[in-house]
């Protein structure tokens, strides 16, 4: 678990521009293995999270980046 809340924070942390850059270019992959399908997984949450409450994404990554030091 620890795991993945690391890699959505690194999502989020990258920002909306990129995220959706990220999203378009693994949906042109034809056939997704399953580590590309959970990647979008992680990334359609991002996008969702960065549109819905920016404010508390980035508090969220702030945080996270506190306790990783």
């Amino acid at each position: 678990m620890y795991r993945s809340v690391r890699r959505d924070a690194k999502a989020i942390g990258l920002g909306l521009p990129s995220v959706e850059n990220e999203i378009r270019n693994l949906e042109r992959v034809p056939k997704k293995s399953k580590s590309v399908r959970k990647r979008l997984e992680r990334l359609y949450e991002a996008k969702k999270h960065l549109i819905n409450s920016p404010e508390d994404s980035k508090s969220l990554v702030e945080q996270l980046r506190e306790i990783n030091r």
